[in-house]
This record gives structure tokens, sequence and C-alpha cells, in this order.
């Protein structure tokens, strides 16, 4: 995807989905990049070559938005950081995100052994789910924002140009940034044109994701007739007709978990192993498998608050079915 003054490049990305995007938007002053991309050495050669590729170079980069920190949006934040003089800019209920020391990715792997017990991992498959641990430490970013980005912000160096709009729900701190002059509303992972985006209830998310992910695809009406450039897979349009079929979506997963609780299962692990992924929960990665017992979590906890759940603390948490109100 090109338009005057914007471009689009594909940046390698170590998952089924192949690459991620970084824009860069022109504006007087230079360039604004909204996204990265994962941190590797062939993405940082993507990255400089997409500049030049506009007639750039390092230097004119005068700064960086970030719709999320994720590795695969953020991971490139050090780099920049070093080699440039632009600021970076991130909502800040993404610092959790943001390990800056040793100690701090050690605390955030305790976090996630204990998210395991509590979720009824069997002590003989923690090790499987966390076999990627030192990749995973290894793409934790240390790089602190230079700049805080909240919701209605208008983004800096961008003539005015690029609003800031808060999603939470992928991750609290989400963010997606409508570019109000060439009608095209850059969406990271919150709302994608074939794949839905993973709502997760696990360490630094919010409480209710699921929760807060729908009542933020509603904020998106504004901007429903816009180009969505989403941070994976392709540019598309009929972004209301996406965020129906999103939310019929999960509207179809919650009854299914619903239906497994009924069933008898009564840990996020055993219903995790019920529900039709993509692919069966038993063949997935460590990463995959991660993100999946989250969304189960996601939806447990929004049924809860439906008051189609109930939970029994302890650990593992416990889920009780009541009674379906739409049967």
């Amino acid at each position: 995807m090109t338009a005057p003054g914007l471009w689009q490049i594909a940046m390698p990305f170590p998952s089924p989905l192949r690459h991620s995007f970084a824009y860069l938007l022109q504006s007087d002053r230079g360039f604004v990049a909204v996204d990265l991309g994962w941190d590797s050495d062939e993405g940082w050669k993507t990255f400089t070559d997409g500049l030049a590729h506009t007639g750039g170079t390092l230097d004119d980069l005068t700064g960086v938005v970030v719709t999320h920190g994720h590795p695969d949006h953020y991971g490139l934040a050090a780099r920049v950081h070093q080699s440039t003089g632009a600021w970076i800019a991130l909502h800040p209920a993404e610092y959790p995100q943001i390990a800056r020391t040793t100690a701090d990715r050690r605390r955030r792997l305790a976090e996630i052994t204990s998210w395991f017990d509590r979720v009824g991992v069997p002590p003989n498959r923690s090790v499987d789910l966390l076999a990627d641990r030192d990749q995973l430490m290894l793409d934790m970013s240390s790089q602190w924002p230079d700049l805080e980005l909240v919701d209605g912000a208008t983004v800096p160096d961008t003539d005015g140009q690029l609003l800031a709009v808060h999603t939470p729900g992928h991750t609290p701190g989400h963010m997606v940034f409508h570019d109000r002059g060439r009608n095209i509303l850059f969406t990271g992972d919150h709302l994608l044109p074939r794949v839905s985006a993973n709502i997760s209830q696990r360490p630094t998310s919010g409480e209710d994701p699921l929760g807060d992910y729908r009542a933020s695809l509603t904020r998106l009406g504004p901007f429903g007739d816009a180009l969505a450039a989403p941070g994976h897979e392709w540019t598309f349009t009929g972004v209301d007709r996406r965020i129906r079929d999103v939310e019929v979506h999960h509207l179809a997963r919650l009854d299914e978990i619903w239906n497994a609780v009924a069933d008898g299962h009564r840990t996020a692990w055993d219903v995790a192993n019920t529900v039709k992924w993509a692919r069966p929960f038993d063949s997935l990665n460590p990463r995959g498998a991660r993100a999946a017992l989250g969304e189960t979590m996601s939806h447990l906890v929004r049924l809860e608050r439906e008051a189609r759940v109930e939970r029994q603390e302890g650990s593992p948490l416990i889920w009780l079915p009541i009674a379906d109100p739409s049967s």
C-alpha cells in the first residue's frame, strides 16, 4: 500500500503471519513511523531499506508512534533510539510490557509460571509451555518511550493529521491512529482483515480484556469508511462489516466455552483443550498455547461478568456453570 506521503514496509516476523507492518508518514519535518517490527538484523535492514526507498535516511526519522508494546510492533525501538534522534511514543498502560533489567525479565517469567498454576496447567506441562523461555526473555523490550501518548492526542510532527484513539483489549494500552487527511486507520492488532486478534487475560493484561475489547470496537464507528491499515495481513475496507464479523466470532466463542464448562470442564486448561482452535491445542507451539490459554481465560472472565459462570478461588481456579440465559 502506498499513498502520497505514505509508505508501508513489510517487516519479517517469525510466526505464521510471516510479517508485521511498519508505516512511514512524511511531513515537512521528516518521517513519523507507525509501529516498527521484530528486533533482528534482517528486520533492521528491512526498515532502513524502506526509509531509503522513500528517499529518506535515519536522520530524517523524527518520531515513532507504537500501537502497543508487543515485540513484533515495538521490537526495534531500542535500535531506533540508539541510531536516531527520533522520539518514541506509547500509551502509558503499555509500560508494564517493558522489562528494563534482568530482574524485570525474571519477574515476568515468575508471573507467567504463577499464572500457569492459576489456569490449571499440569505441572509436567509447564516446562513445555516455557520451552522458549530464553527467546521470550530476549523479546522483552527494555526501551522506555520518550513521550506518553493518550486518547485523543494529536501525534507530534504530523501537521495535526494523525489522531490517537485508545482501544484496549489486545493489550491495555493498545491504540489505533487515524490519518484524517488520507482517511486511513492504522489498526495495529485491534482489527485485522482475516484472523481475530488474540484477546488474553494473563499477566500484564487488564482485568476484563474481552469486555474492554468489545467496547473498544464501538469506538471505531466514526471511521467506518476509512481504509484500514493493520499490523498484519493486508489493508482492507469495510471496517464496520469486519467489526460485526469479529463480534459474531466472540459471541460464538463465549457460547462454546460456556458449553465446555457446562459439560464439566473446570479449569481454563481443560476448557482450552476442548475449544476448536485453528489447529488442535496439543499441536500449538509454546507461544500459541499461552495465547490460547489467555483467550480462554478472557472469555471465562467475561462469562463471569455476564453471570453465566462463577469462579471458585484456588490454585487452580475452578469454573462452574450458571444456567445459560439464552437457553
